[in-house]
């Protein structure tokens, strides 16, 4: 299939979907990223292991070359290794498929919903509605789209009229 078949084919898809063409591309990008970022992601102790050893990153790199076939540049296993340390520290990362992301993206019309604002004027998170913490799922039906922004400062708070505001929709 040429290019300009498979742009022929997005656009009709997201036209279908009534969905931003160029948006829709750009969480395609952004879902393919954290595939590759879950792919490489190792077990926390591996991963402590290694960020205990002065070579650790060295350690990483050839690990994530031989999982993805591929050779990434120095600055691409230190950004993966950046997401990798703040993720592990912070809670386990949950996979998610494909499928979760474009369900995510479908539904929340690819904007933040708390603020509306779309990429590229905004960097888009998948937030649990109903944080993990206090007995929130990772069910697609409890995971939407808010902006960096929202999505940190709000923290694992919760507010049932984000529950209400889902259900009336």
């Amino acid at each position: 299939m040429s290019r300009d078949t498979n742009r022929l084919n997005i656009e009709k898809l997201t036209t279908q979907l009534g969905l931003d063409p160029n948006l829709f591309l750009h969480e395609i990008h952004w879902i393919l990223e954290e595939e590759r970022i879950n792919k490489v992601t190792p077990t926390l102790e591996q991963f402590q292991d290694w960020n205990r050893q002065k070579d650790g990153l060295n350690q990483f790199w050839k690990y994530a070359n031989s999982k993805l076939c591929i050779e990434l540049t120095a600055e691409e296993a230190q950004y993966i290794w950046n997401c990798i340390d703040l993720t592990l520290n912070t809670r386990q990362r949950k996979v998610f498929t494909f499928e979760d992301y474009l369900t995510i993206a479908i539904r929340s019309e690819q904007k933040c919903e708390l603020c509306g604002k779309q990429p590229p004027e905004v960097t888009l998170e998948i937030d649990h509605i109903l944080p993990v913490s206090k007995g929130g799922t990772n069910s697609t039906f409890n995971l939407r789209f808010l902006c960096q922004h929202h999505n940190r400062s709000r923290g694992n708070r919760f507010r049932w009229s984000d529950i209400w505001r889902r259900t009336t929709l």
